[in-house]
């Protein structure tokens, strides 16, 4: 057998015994010559050389070499072809031969992998994720996958992804025990169908690639239409879905609903978005006494969830218990946001209840990184915005609080809770006429008829000591306050501030309680619902908020701190575009081969050119980044694209249209705004 090594190989193989991570290095990335297999694809190479005892020795070699490169940028030696090739190679790998400790381990930073190789992909000829998603989907012992694969599909592309990802339903164990799935899967009928409903908020009407994976499943499963027909009606009794797809269904098996049809053998009925509420009720008298049955429905519904891939109902229910459990049971409230975060990542709410979860255990590091996190991902929903600003506020940091603020105000001008937030952190901070003119502005303005606003001013005025004001400002009060116990309890709390005051003996201001805070958990115990590490989210949105408040140097301060990331290069390039364009661009051109898979830097540097007067060709970025064309195509166009309304828009819709109000407005500041706060949150979903 020796007579048949070539010298190429055996001097690799000798390498390999000495450091067997620098010879999966050197032969991943191309750079030594394997003798005969040098023609060969390096995975191919590796399974034809490899014998028994050394795939033990590259095992935990292929693992360490991930590890090292996990969350780093392109090495300097390599190209951006050459090393999409060597992770794509190094999957390839991972697949073709037996290494199960590599694959568990694959397995388990499933999240951190996807996020950190997303930026080397290349198109669907490089596509190190693709390859990562291959692995998983044959690899499956378990159902923990099953979060993982239902969000790929929820993202509805590249469409290589998607079909990945009914294969991992396909293939995936019937239980955690690892049973195997006989039959069709019905978690993989409900995943076909959310691919549909993610489809039709994209603007799919004819619904072609759908319809092309459904009959690539008849044909894989190859029943009679009657059966096709029934276990589609069953999935559907659970969840209607949009009435394109019912259409596009419709077109191939016949769903209409059979009164006499009763659910298969086994199959868990949907719970209900109600069923909830009478233990919420019982919890508020005796919450010892309920806990138990709350457990038991929780747990019908992670059963439910597992059993049919339907997490609406788990991902509901959870937030709305968890809201109750904030001030008897914060670590409680923290695990059911948690959960409901990995199931569906594109709820807001959830990360809205793990941030202020958090912040009542008295975690505050991770807390606040979770409230910028959330606002870097939902830009478009002015609480996420709010709920930083008031956290802010309550931890110390008033002067980053009040710009949250202004800011939101700016970016969501026809929301009352952004000024009265705005005002309320004025007042609590003693600038009490400024809180006035704030309130004012509102009064005089879209909000003349907005309670809270009403009450705000007044209880501003009495604390200013300025009895006739605050009692023409309780007038107006009293003409808009709703008539219910809650908000009449608030204006009679403002009538005896006002009788006192008139008599001389005014109430005092109310003063901020400072929160708990105790020492923070790890933040990595997030990176499951992540991808990445939430430490750097706090410097990042620090930098981004003291750049557009035109405080440079404390921005640059910010990101000095920060480790190494396409988020950090993208913030440091607008911090040069604040005074000079060019040198953004001298930038983005030195660095953006570092993540040059990352659609989100590709596209600001191709805007820091645009911005420059240079002439710029988005036809690639065009291709490969369908879901930054609203910033692709107001850069080109001068204005954002025209989007028909969608009856049930899921969060990237919302944010294009939200997108679309504030880039169509005159305002140049208020596009650059947008167009940075919609690429981020792409570029973090």
């Amino acid at each position: 057998m020796n007579a048949l090594i070539s010298p190429g190989e055996a001097r690799w193989r000798q390498r390999f015994a000495e450091d067997s991570v620098a010879a999966l290095d050197a032969a991943l990335t191309g750079r030594v010559s394997l003798g005969r297999y040098d023609r060969a694809r390096p995975a191919e190479a590796l399974v034809r050389m490899l014998s028994v005892e050394e795939i033990a020795l590259a095992d935990p070699a292929m693992q360490a070499w991930l590890e090292q490169r996990l969350g780093k940028p392109l090495p300097k030696d390599l190209s951006p072809k050459r090393y999409a090739d060597a992770l794509v190679e190094a999957f390839r790998a991972i697949q073709l031969l037996p290494l199960p400790a590599t694959r568990n381990w694959c397995a388990d930073r499933h999240a951190e992998l996807r996020a950190w190789l997303r930026g080397f992909c290349l198109g669907s000829s490089r596509d190190p994720e693709a390859a990562l998603l291959v692995v998983l989907a044959h690899q499956q012992r378990d159902r923990r996958l099953l979060f993982m694969w239902r969000e790929v599909i929820r993202r509805g592309r590249p469409v290589e992804h998607v079909r990945l990802a009914l294969m991992g339903l396909r293939l995936m164990p019937a239980d955690d025990q690892g049973a195997v799935e006989r039959g069709l899967p019905r978690v993989l009928l409900r995943g076909l169908l959310d691919y549909g409903e993610t489809l039709v908020k994209q603007g799919d009407k004819k619904g072609k690639p759908w319809l092309e994976e459904l009959d690539f499943l008849a044909a894989v499963y190859p029943m009679s239409k009657e059966i096709w027909s029934r276990r589609f009606r069953e999935v559907l009794q659970a969840r209607e879905v949009a009435k394109d797809v019912h259409n596009w269904l419709d077109s191939r098996f016949s769903t209409a609903k059979q009164a006499h049809q009763k659910p298969s053998k086994g199959v868990l009925t949907a719970p209900h978005v109600d069923d909830m509420e009478p233990l919420l009720l019982r919890m508020h008298k005796d919450f010892p006494g309920t806990r138990p049955a709350l457990t038991a429905l929780l747990d019908y519904h992670r059963r439910y969830a597992q059993d049919s891939g339907d997490s609406y109902y788990l991902v509901r229910a959870f937030c709305r218990l968890g809201d109750q459990l904030l001030s008897r049971d914060p670590l409680w409230a923290r695990e059911l946001a948690h959960e409901a975060a990995r199931w569906e990542p594109s709820y807001s709410h959830a990360w809205s209840l793990l941030a202020r979860a958090l912040e009542a255990e008295g975690d505050w590091r991770r807390s606040e990184a979770v409230y910028w996190h959330a606002r870097r991902r939902f830009p478009h929903d002015a609480r996420r915005h709010t709920q930083l600003g008031h956290a802010l506020l309550l931890h110390g940091q008033e002067a980053l609080g009040e710009m949250v603020f202004r800011q939101a105000t700016r970016l969501f001008p026809d929301n009352p809770v952004t000024w009265s937030e705005l005002g309320h952190s004025l007042r609590v901070t003693g600038q009490y006429e400024q809180a006035v003119n704030v309130y004012k502005e509102t009064q005089q303005g879209n909000f003349h008829r907005d309670h809270i606003i009403a009450n705000a001013l007044t209880d501003t005025l009495l604390d200013l000591n300025r009895p006739d004001d605050a009692e023409a400002a309780l007038q107006w009060a009293e003409q808009v306050v709703p008539d219910d116990n809650k908000n009449q309890q608030i204006l009679a709390q403002s009538r005896r501030r006002l009788e006192m005051l008139k008599k001389g003996t005014p109430s005092p201001p109310r003063q901020l309680q400072a929160p708990k805070e105790t020492a923070g958990g790890d933040l990595r115990a997030l990176a499951d619902i992540t991808g990445i590490d939430l430490s750097h989210a706090p410097l990042l949105g620090r930098a981004g908020l003291w750049r557009r408040q035109g405080h440079i140097e404390q921005a640059g301060l910010a990101l000095a701190a920060l480790q190494d990331g396409s988020a950090k290069l993208i913030e440091q390039g607008l911090l040069l575009s604040a005074t000079d364009w060019q040198a953004a661009v001298n930038w983005f051109d030195d660095c953006w081969e570092n993540y040059a898979g990352d659609g989100a830097l590709r596209v600001h540097r191709l805007r820091a050119k645009s911005r420059a007067g240079e002439t710029v060709d988005w036809s690639w970025e065009k291709n490969h980044y369908p879901e930054l064309l609203p910033v692709i195509v107001t850069e080109e166009q001068g204005r954002p694209p025209r989007y028909q309304d969608i009856a049930d828009p899921g969060e990237e819709q919302k944010q294009a249209l939200w997108f679309n109000d504030l880039a169509g407005e005159q305002k140049s500041e208020l596009r650059d705004w947008a167009e940075e706060d919609f690429l981020t949150a792409r570029q973090v979903a």
